[in-house]
């Protein structure tokens, strides 16, 4: 079994640091150490899928992680999510997440358990998680909600102006 916690600060509110952890990083820099990073679904709630990847190397793995439950806190400012695994490289895995917002400053506490890794050798996944950081990447995130953003409205001028020609041919 290997374990995993990192606590961490972002600038925002609670609403704006789960609205841009939707989004995955669009890059990301990967040093010799592991990184790791998820991506929150649309809608928090029980579940609904995280989708999780540690990046070590050239090597990445990828799984998802279903929301067993969502407790906010005892302040709108604050909520814990428990994850189970859902599909991946594991035979079990847990996490923990808790965003504590004050003052503009989110406060993000995440803890991991992983259970017999099929990629690697179990003595394996535990060195290469004991140099692992956990990536929040919040300016490649947001790069990759504005880049999102712009195709989407590319798409409906695009849907706008061949209506357009439609409503005027013949």
């Amino acid at each position: 079994m290997v374990q995993f916690s990192q606590t961490s600060w972002q600038h925002g509110s609670l609403s704006d640091t789960l609205d841009i952890m939707r989004y995955a990083p669009m890059t990301l820099s990967v040093g010799k150490n592991a990184v790791l990073y998820y991506t929150l679904p649309k809608s928090i709630e029980p579940g609904e899928f995280i989708r999780y990847t540690i990046v070590a190397g050239f090597r990445k793995l990828s799984w998802t992680g279903i929301i067993g439950a969502v407790t906010p806190g005892k302040t709108e400012n604050v909520i814990e999510i428990a994850a189970r695994l859902g599909e991946g490289p594991f035979r079990g895995f847990t996490a923990n997440h808790k965003f504590d917002s004050v003052k503009g400053i989110t406060t993000c506490y995440d803890s991991m358990t992983f259970q017999g890794c099929k990629d690697f050798a179990e003595d394996t996944f535990s060195i290469v998680m004991a140099s692992a950081s956990m990536v929040y990447a919040i300016p490649a995130r947001e790069m990759a909600r504005e880049q999102i953003a712009f195709v989407e409205a590319k798409k409906k001028t695009q849907a706008f102006e061949a209506l357009d020609q439609s409503a005027t041919a013949g």
